[in-house]
């Protein structure tokens, strides 16, 4: 295993940034470049560094724009929340092929929780950003508190076929070209009902998509095979829209197996649910984590 060390950045007097240096801080907002490894992983934390402490994984070419709600609602609670983007996605370089797994990438995510030294932490992700985080509750379980998993790779088989082309690596890479990402597209794949008719909501991804990084992910390495047992002791909270046609919303069938999870599925609603039903989504996550922190506090 390689090395891991972070660096805080601040913003330089000249406003320009270079690797090493200071590049951003805003408010309590404040930018870390982990290396980790051959990579570089940028951690935006949010907050005084108090707990609690929440990890946010966004999904495959996004960022915290994606989970901008869901980071509000925990801000406004109170909690310290660090935003990491993977491996290849927000830095260069970009991810190799034998790096590019589910497992694989929940291993860089810990190992730079690790050496910033966050407390054990709700982990909350969206898409591939929730395969990870799975992975990271299976495989370092002293690493997590709590999961909020939106829409999550890995609980099946069922990954729809636009979803498998953006994991074919040439032919992904093109698919989330801005040029190629368009309203169309979005609103035929990534949009339910509910907003697919709502122009503004749509030119503004649109917007997110212009800004991505085009990065495409191996599918090997995607699906959580057996029993999920090593999370039967973790509270979490599944959230999934009924018209996802990206991963579909029958792999949450898998989390009747945990005890302690809860699943709600959205009427209308596509893949991109954090932002389609912020609302509903940040009223879920609120009561789950309020009670996630209250029986932590009788545990104390």
């Amino acid at each position: 295993m390689g090395s891991t060390t972070s660096q805080s950045l601040h913003l330089p007097p000249n406003g320009g940034a270079s690797e090493g240096t200071p590049v951003a801080i805003l408010l309590d907002m404040r930018v870390h470049i982990a290396p980790c490894d051959r990579y570089r992983l940028r951690v935006t934390t949010w907050g005084s560094g108090a707990g609690p402490h929440a990890v946010v994984l966004p999904g495959i070419s996004a960022d915290w724009r994606g989970l901008a709600p869901q980071i509000r609602t925990l801000r406004r609670l109170g909690w310290t929340v660090h935003v990491v983007d993977l491996p290849g996605f927000a830095l260069p370089p970009a991810l190799r092929a034998p790096d590019a797994t589910v497992v694989q990438l929940a291993d860089y995510v810990a190992r730079v929780l690790t050496s910033l030294g966050i407390p054990p932490a709700l982990v909350l992700g969206h898409s591939l950003g929730g395969g990870v985080a799975m992975h990271i509750a299976i495989r370092r379980p002293e690493l997590v508190s709590g999961l909020v998993l939106i829409a999550p790779v890995g609980l099946g088989v069922s990954l729809h076929w636009i979803y498998k082309l953006y994991c074919v690596p040439l032919l992904g890479r093109a698919l989330l070209r801005p040029s190629v990402l368009r309203a169309s597209s979005i609103r035929r794949f990534l949009v339910g009902s509910r907003r697919r008719d709502d122009p503004r909501f749509i030119a503004r991804l649109v917007r997110h998509g212009e800004r991505a990084r085009p990065r495409a992910l191996s599918a090997l390495g995607i699906r959580i095979d057996g029993p999920l047992t090593k999370l039967s002791k973790i509270p979490t909270l599944v959230l999934w829209g009924d018209e996802d046609r990206v991963i579909s919303a029958s792999d949450a069938r898998r989390c009747k197996e945990l005890p302690l999870a809860q699943v709600r599925i959205a009427r209308g609603v596509g893949h991109s649910l954090p932002l389609e039903v912020a609302a509903w989504a940040n009223r879920h996550i609120e009561k789950f984590v309020t009670a996630l922190t209250t029986t932590e506090l009788r545990a104390a």
